[in-house]
C-alpha cells in the first residue's frame, strides 16, 4: 500500500489541476449543445472519492449551458432533426451521472425526462419513433420534428442501445413505470436477438426483421451507420465493438439486476466473452471495463480462471518515461476495441536518440481487474502511475476537448477516452474503481464503498489509500492505508448498508475489510 499511495496522490492533484486548467482555457465551444458536458466524466468518480465542491460548481455550470441549448434548440426537449448517435449525445453520459451525482436537482431530472418521454411515443403532435407491434425503432434518424421513412431506416443499430440508457436513468429518476416497461418491452428484444445470433463473432446489425448482418454483406448505409469506419478491415471484435461504444452491456446488466431474467445475463455474456482473451491490448481499455462490469453486475466468476491466466501472463512494468504521439495520416488499422481512426498512442522515450518504444502496459482498466481479482498491490500501483503520468502528459500538450468530447486526441480522450469507449479511459478506467469499487447503475456513477469523515463529508481524507478488490464477483474486500503522520478515523460501509462502522487508522497503519452487499442483488 505504502508504494501505491504516491500514484494516487498525484493522481488526485493532477484531476484537481485539470480542472483548473479546463476553467481557464476550455471556453464553451456549442453552449452546451451536442456532446460539449461529455467532456467531464472523469470528474464524477474525482467527485466521489475527494468530495471536491469546486468539481460541484464546474458540473453545474454545464448542466445550466445544457439547459440553455436544449431550450435554445430543442424542440419539447429534444433536437427536430436528430439520429441515433449524436442525438442522444447530450442526455446519454453527462446527465444520468449528473442526476446520479446531484438527486436533488430537479431541474436536471425535468431535462431528462423531458428527452426520454418521446422514446415510447409518448408526446401528442411529436412523430411515433418506436413500433411498438414489432418491437424496433421505425428509423436511425429521430427528432421531435422529423422521422425519416425509408426501406433502409428500421434497421437495428448498437446505437439504439442508448434509448435504453435514457430511460432506465429516467426511470430512476421520476419513478415513472412506464419507462422501465418500454425498457424491458425493447431490452429483451434486443437481448434476445443477441443471445439467439450464431455462435462466432457478433453481426454489426439487424436487419428490419431482426436478421443478424455481418460486416462483410452489409450494404454500405448500414456500415455507416453503424460507424464502422472506426473498424479495421476484417476485425472479427467490429460486432462487439459497435456495442461497446454505446454501452451496450451497461443497458443488459441493468436489465438483469432489475428483472433477474437469465436472458439478459445470457446477452451480456455474448459481448463480454470475446473480450476475456483482450486483456492484455494496450488499448482495449472499455473491453477490460465491460469483462470486469459483467462479472459483477451478473455474479458469474465463470471466466476467472481464464482471466487470472491472463494475469499472470500480464508484462512486467515499464518503469520508463512516457511518450505520447500520434501519426500525421488520420486511419485505423489494428484491430480490437477501444480504437478510433485518429486516436492516439502511447509508448516509451528511448533516450537521447529520440526513438519511441510502443507500449505493451495493459489499460489501467484491465490493471484494476487484475488487482480486483488477485488483491496484488502492484496491478493498483502500475494502474493509479499509469494514469497520473498520462493526465499529467495530455495536460501539458494537449487541448482540452470540450468542444468535441468525442475526439481521440484531447485530454479527455485520455482521462475517460474517445468516443468509442462508453467512458473508459486511463483515468475512469481505474480512479473510481480501484478507490471505492464503482460501477455504472442506471447511468450513474455508484460506489460499491462508502466512506465519510467524521464530520459527514462524502470523501476519503487525502492522507488515506483505499484500494477494492473482488476476489469472487459477490465479496468485497477493502484495504485501507493511513499514509499520514496522524491518527486519522472515518466510516465506511458497503453501498445500501443501513450502519456505518467506524474506523481509525494509526500513522502508517493498513487495515483489511471484508464484507459482501446486502440484500438481494436485483431491484
Amino acid at each position: 500500500m505504502e508504494s501505491v499511495y504516491p500514484h494516487y496522490c498525484r493522481l488526485r492533484e493532477e484531476m484537481e489541476r485539470w480542472l483548473a486548467q479546463s476553467i481557464r482555457l476550455d471556453p464553451p465551444a456549442q453552449g452546451g449543445g451536442e456532446d460539449e458536458a461529455n467532456y467531464a466524466l472523469a470528474w464524477f468518480p474525482h467527485r466521489l472519492v475527494t468530495g471536491s465542491e469546486k468539481v460541484r460548481g464546474h458540473l453545474e455550470g454545464l448542466l445550466g449551458l445544457l439547459a440553455e441549448w436544449v431550450r435554445r434548440d430543442g424542440v419539447h426537449g429534444y433536437e427536430p432533426e436528430a439520429e441515433a448517435h449524436h442525438g442522444t449525445e447530450p442526455f446519454l453520459l453527462f446527465l444520468p451521472r449528473y442526476t446520479g451525482l446531484f438527486p436533488e436537482d430537479a431541474a436536471a431530472g425535468r431535462l431528462l425526462d423531458d428527452a426520454a418521454h418521446h422514446i415510447g411515443n409518448w408526446v401528442a403532435g411529436i412523430p411515433p419513433w418506436y413500433d411498438w407491434e414489432r418491437g424496433r425503432f421505425r428509423s436511425y434518424r429521430l427528432g421531435t420534428g422529423f422521422v425519416k421513412e425509408g426501406p433502409w431506416e428500421p434497421v437495428q443499430l448498437a446505437e439504439h442501445f442508448r434509448f435504453l440508457h435514457i430511460a432506465l436513468a429516467a426511470w430512476r429518476v421520476t419513478g415513472d413505470a412506464r419507462y422501465r416497461e418500454w425498457a424491458e418491452h425493447y431490452g429483451s428484444r434486443r437481448a434476445r436477438l443477441l443471445d439467439e445470433a450464431p455462435p462466432g463473432p457478433l453481426p454489426i446489425v439487424w436487419d428490419p426483421d431482426g436478421r443478424p448482418v455481418w460486416a462483410g454483406e452489409c450494404p454500405e448505409e448500414w456500415l455507416r451507420m453503424a460507424g464502422a469506419g472506426h473498424h479495421a478491415p476484417g476485425d472479427p471484435l467490429g460486432g462487439v465493438e459497435v456495442l461497446l461504444a454505446s454501452g451496450a452491456i451497461y443497458a443488459l446488466g441493468d436489465l438483469f439486476r432489475l428483472t433477474g431474467e437469465d436472458l439478459y445475463r445470457r446477452a451480456a455474456r455474448r459481448i463480454a466473452a470475446p473480450l476475456v482473451s483482450q486483456l492484455a491490448d494496450p488499448y482495449a481499455d472499455p473491453g477490460a471495463a465491460a469483462v470486469a462490469y459483467y462479472r459483477w453486475a451478473c455474479r458469474d466468476g465463470s471466466f476467472d480462471a481464464d482471466l487470472r491466466a491472463a494475469v499472470d501472463a500480464c508484462p512486467p512494468a515499464d518503469e520508463g518515461e512516457l511518450a505520447l504521439t500520434a501519426p500525421e495520416r488520420i486511419r485505423r488499422v489494428h484491430p480490437g476495441v477501444g480504437r478510433r481512426q485518429d486516436m492516439l498512442f502511447w509508448g516509451y522515450w528511448g533516450g537521447e536518440e529520440g526513438m519511441v518504444r510502443p507500449t505493451r502496459e495493459p489499460s489501467t482498466a484491465a490493471l484494476s481487474l487484475a488487482y480486483q481479482l488477485t488483491g496484488r498491490a502492484e496491478y493498483a500501483r502500475r494502474a493509479l502511475r499509469t494514469a497520473a503520468a498520462r493526465l499529467a502528459l495530455a495536460r501539458r500538450v494537449l487541448r482540452g476537448g470540450r468542444e468535441h468530447s468525442d475526439m481521440g486526441g484531447a485530454v479527455c480522450s485520455v482521462a475517460q477516452g474517445h468516443g468509442r469507449n462508453w467512458g473508459i479511459g486511463a483515468v475512469t478506467g481505474c480512479y473510481g474503481p480501484l478507490c471505492l469499487g464503482t460501477h455504472e447503475v442506471l447511468g450513474a456513477v455508484t460506489a460499491s464503498l462508502e466512506v465519510r469523515t467524521p464530520d459527514g463529508q462524502r470523501a476519503i481524507p487525502p492522507e488515506v489509500l483505499s484500494l477494492v478488490a473482488r476476489p469472487e464477483p459477490e465479496t468485497m474486500v477493502v484495504r485501507l492505508y493511513n499514509a499520514g503522520e496522524t491518527p486519522v478515523s472515518l466510516e465506511v460501509r458497503a453501498a445500501g448498508a443501513a450502519e456505518w462502522a467506524g474506523v481509525t487508522l494509526a500513522a502508517g497503519e493498513s487495515r483489511m475489510l471484508a464484507t459482501q452487499p446486502p440484500g438481494p442483488h436485483r431491484r
